[in-house]
């Protein structure tokens, strides 16, 4: 019979396959353990880099094939995001420094300056990047339904498990919580709104510009429904798939003039302004493959990376890319008061946070209940199965598997292997001394070997 006066503390983990928990650890730590975040924040000093580990711009095959060689090299789950501010990469069960060094061989980079957050600080800075806190930048207080529209991606294609897509279903609800009590969601500004007063400049001092939009996809939509807001009726639509675009947006079809890019790149283009809102990789339009526009047009280029090299133009003054957007949208945050709006978060998502944690500990604490009480029946099986047991014994045996178990999980700060022994001998129901040798043996036995389960 093991014995001994070291106090252990069972949780999930204990009965899950994972390192134990030691004196001090709580219950939401099984979730939260190995739980790590590595991102990077678009600036002036990292662009090259965040093109090169970004998804915008691949395809959803490309997109998909990316993190399953991301999670081989791993040999966990990842979660990816990527909008036009910044990428993150979430990975579960393992270290920010074994995230990164898979990411980098997926990409074949040796290095790059991720910032990185482990446990509890990933739900926080989840929260603040999902809520549009964390920079304030306008494109991004709509990128919850980004968020959402990743976490159900990653379902769909089975990248992510039912248990940790419940962790990011905690961050939306969060999320919500806090975009409501800062009137996030009143705010209709975008990256096209924001260009609205640029828009208006340019149609002043010419309102026959004859725009181009390159692309018919959603952000497409958005720019040509601006322009004939503004009255503008000579709109060309440039499209890779005319058909599909004529499905979708049939009443906007009727207001513009629609063609492929083959069209345009061989007519005579005499637009002012180029809006584009195309994905792609690199850019599309670069030394190699001009821009068939004037040399003063205005290109407008809200892509994501940059489907168009600014570098080609004859005026790189005409050119407002993301990076521009980015710098317009952090000086509208400084009408907002931005660094109160920042104080005032902290209070708010401390609240947030505590529910969750509370949430996340109730959910684990019946998740260990009911575990524990699954393998105390199933050893009471075995001892009823046991020669001696006399039939009045038998009615006891039962019940009292399920006494055990509820003293095992009332025991939150943790027991020895003495103590539980101690308890089992002392109870007061009628049953023989061979057989309380017998579940005193096998419920320290299973105590000890679930103290000192280990990762594989």
């Amino acid at each position: 019979m093991v014995s001994g006066s070291h106090k252990i503390i069972l949780s999930n983990s204990s009965l899950s396959d994972t390192k134990p928990k030691t004196v001090g650890s709580t219950g939401h730590q099984s979730v939260l353990d190995g739980l790590s975040m590595i991102s990077i924040k678009l600036a002036s000093g990292n662009v090259e880099v965040v093109k090169s580990l970004t998804s915008e711009g691949l395809s959803l095959n490309q997109r998909l094939d990316l993190i399953k060689r991301i999670n081989s090299n791993l040999g966990e789950e990842i979660f990816e995001f990527s909008t036009c501010n910044r990428v993150l990469y979430v990975g579960f069960s393992t270290t920010c420094d074994l995230l990164e060094e898979s990411i980098l061989e997926a990409f074949g980079l040796e290095e790059a300056p991720f910032k990185k957050y482990s446990g509890m600080s990933v739900w926080r800075n989840l929260v603040k990047i999902c809520s549009g806190l964390d920079s304030f930048m306008l494109g991004e207080l709509q990128v919850m339904a980004q968020f959402r529209d990743a976490i159900a991606w990653h379902k769909k294609n089975d990248l992510l498990s039912v248990h940790k897509g419940t962790f990011f279903d905690h961050i939306i609800a969060a999320n919500r919580t806090i975009r409501k009590e800062f009137g996030f969601t009143k705010t209709t500004e975008s990256m096209l709104n924001l260009a609205t007063n640029s828009l208006e400049k340019i149609l002043s001092e010419n309102s026959d510009v004859s725009p181009v939009v390159l692309g018919f996809g959603d952000m497409g939509s958005k720019a040509i429904s601006a322009l004939l807001e503004l009255e503008q009726s000579n709109v060309t639509v440039v499209s890779r798939s005319i058909e599909k675009s004529q499905s979708k947006y049939p009443e906007l079809v009727k207001k513009v003039r629609l063609i492929s890019f083959e069209e345009w790149h061989s007519s005579a283009n005499k637009t002012k302004l180029v809006i584009s809102t195309i994905r792609a990789e690199t850019p599309v339009y670069n030394q190699n493959s001009p821009l068939p526009v004037d040399e003063d047009a205005v290109v407008m280029d809200f892509s994501w990376p940059p489907s168009i090299d600014s570098s080609i133009l004859a005026d790189e003054t005409n050119y407002f890319g993301m990076q521009h957007w980015i710098r317009e949208s952090r000086q509208y945050g400084k009408e907002w008061d931005y660094n109160s709006t920042i104080k005032k978060s902290e209070v708010v998502i401390s609240d947030v946070e505590s529910k969750f944690m509370s949430a996340l500990t109730d959910r684990n604490e019946a998740m260990f209940r009911s575990r524990m009480y699954k393998l105390l029946e199933e050893l009471s099986q075995e001892w009823l199965s046991n020669d001696p047991v006399m039939l009045t014994e038998g009615s006891q045996i039962q019940p009292f598997s399920r006494e055990i178990a509820t003293w095992i999980c009332n025991k939150k700060d943790g027991f020895s292997i003495d103590e539980i022994g101690d308890m089992i001998f002392q109870t007061k129901r009628e049953i023989n001394q061979n057989l309380l040798q017998k579940v005193a043996h096998d419920v320290q036995q299973l105590v000890y070997g679930l103290s000192t389960k280990t990762t594989a």
